[in-house]
C-alpha cells in the first residue's frame, strides 16, 4: 500500500482543429462568474455496453455543459469517447490521468474556464486511488477544484478516512474549494466530513435520500451484482466564503434508450451542482460565522 510519485503535474490541453489534436497549453487565466456549475460521474470502467454508456454520459452533460466535470473510472476506451465529442472538443480543457499504473481507475477533468494548474496525488491505497486538483482565478480570488475517488468497500472505512484526510489537508491552504467524486462512504461516515466544508446534497436536500448507487431505480447494477444497495457515494463539498450552494440534483437515473431498459449510463448516478457567488458583503459576514451546519440524518445500513 506504498505511495510512489504521490504528487506529480498533469498537463492541461485544449482541442487543435488545425491538427486535428488534443494539444498541451501552458497558459492559465482569470475569469469572472456570476455562477459556477460542477458535475462528477464515476462513469463504470467494465465494457458492458461500455462504448453506449459514455455517449448517453456525454449526451446527458451536453445539455446543460458545466462549467467543470470530473469522471473517474477512466479508461483509455472512456478517454477517446468523451475527447471525441465536439462540443468537448470546442469549449473545453482536459486533464486527465490515465495509464497502466492506475489501470480502471483513470481520472478526468474537463473544464470551461482557464486552468492555472492541475496536479494528481497519490493516495495510500491498494486500488490505485488519488485525487486530481485544478487551480482557477474567479473573480479575483483562487478556487481550486478537486475531483477524488477513495477506496471502495466497507472493510476500507479507516482507509478512506486516511484518504479524506490527506486531501483536506492538501487543500487546507485554500480559502474557497470544491471537492467532488465518489467517497465510496456510507452514512456511518459522515461524520468525517464537518466544518469548514459542507456536504452540499443534505445541506440542501435534507428530506431526500440523495442514492447515487440505487438498485431500486438502476436494473443494470441490480443485475452486475445480484444485491441490493442505496448509498450515497458521490458527493459535493463546499468550503469558503466565495460561493454558496444554489441546487444539487442527480444525473443519469434512466436507462440509455427504450431498447435497452435495463442498461444505465453507469452503475452510479452522477451529480450535478449549481454554486452563486457571494456579494463581498455577504462573503466577508459568511467569513466570520463561518458557516451553519446541519445536523446528520440517522445513519442508514449499506
Amino acid at each position: 500500500m506504498g505511495v510512489r510519485h504521490r504528487h506529480h503535474r498533469v498537463p492541461v490541453g485544449t482541442f487543435d482543429a488545425a491538427t486535428n489534436r488534443w494539444t498541451d497549453v501552458d497558459a492559465g487565466g482569470a475569469v469572472d462568474r456570476d455562477e459556477l456549475t460542477v458535475s462528477t460521474f464515476n462513469v463504470w470502467f467494465d465494457e458492458y455496453f461500455a462504448d453506449d454508456r459514455y455517449l448517453a454520459i456525454a449526451e446527458l452533460l451536453a445539455r446543460d455543459m458545466p462549467d467543470v466535470m470530473v469522471f473517474q473510472e477512466v479508461t483509455p476506451a472512456a478517454l477517446d469517447v468523451f475527447l471525441a465529442q465536439p462540443w468537448i472538443r470546442d469549449c473545453y480543457r482536459r486533464a486527465a490521468v490515465t495509464s497502466a499504473e492506475l489501470g480502471n481507475y483513470g481520472m478526468l477533468m474537463l473544464s470551461r474556464l482557464p486552468i492555472n494548474r492541475a496536479t494528481y496525488t497519490r493516495l495510500p491505497t491498494r486500488l490505485a486511488r488519488g485525487f486530481l486538483t485544478a487551480e482557477f482565478t474567479i473573480n479575483g480570488g483562487a478556487v481550486v477544484i478537486c475531483g477524488i475517488h477513495l477506496e471502495s468497500g466497507k472493510a476500507s472505512a479507516g482507509l478512506r478516512a486516511r484518504q479524506l484526510g490527506r486531501v483536506l489537508r492538501a487543500l487546507g491552504g485554500a480559502d474557497n474549494a470544491v471537492v467532488l467524486g465518489d467517497f465510496n462512504m456510507r452514512d456511518t461516515e459522515n461524520e468525517r466530513i464537518g466544518p469548514p466544508y459542507c456536504d452540499v446534497w443534505p445541506a440542501l436536500r435534507p428530506h431526500d435520500d440523495g442514492y447515487t448507487e440505487d438498485t431500486s431505480i438502476n436494473l443494470m447494477r441490480l443485475d452486475s451484482k445480484n444485491k441490493h444497495r442505496q448509498v450515497r457515494f458521490d458527493r459535493v463539498l463546499l468550503k469558503g466564503p466565495g460561493w454558496t450552494a444554489d441546487s444539487i440534483d442527480l444525473l443519469g437515473t434512466e436507462p440509455i434508450s427504450s431498447a435497452h431498459p435495463r442498461v444505465f449510463p453507469s452503475d452510479h448516478f452522477g451529480v450535478h451542482c449549481r454554486l452563486i457567488r457571494q456579494p463581498a458583503a455577504a462573503a466577508e459576514t459568511a467569513r466570520g460565522r463561518r458557516l451553519t451546519w446541519l445536523p446528520w440524518r440517522r445513519p442508514r445500513s449499506a
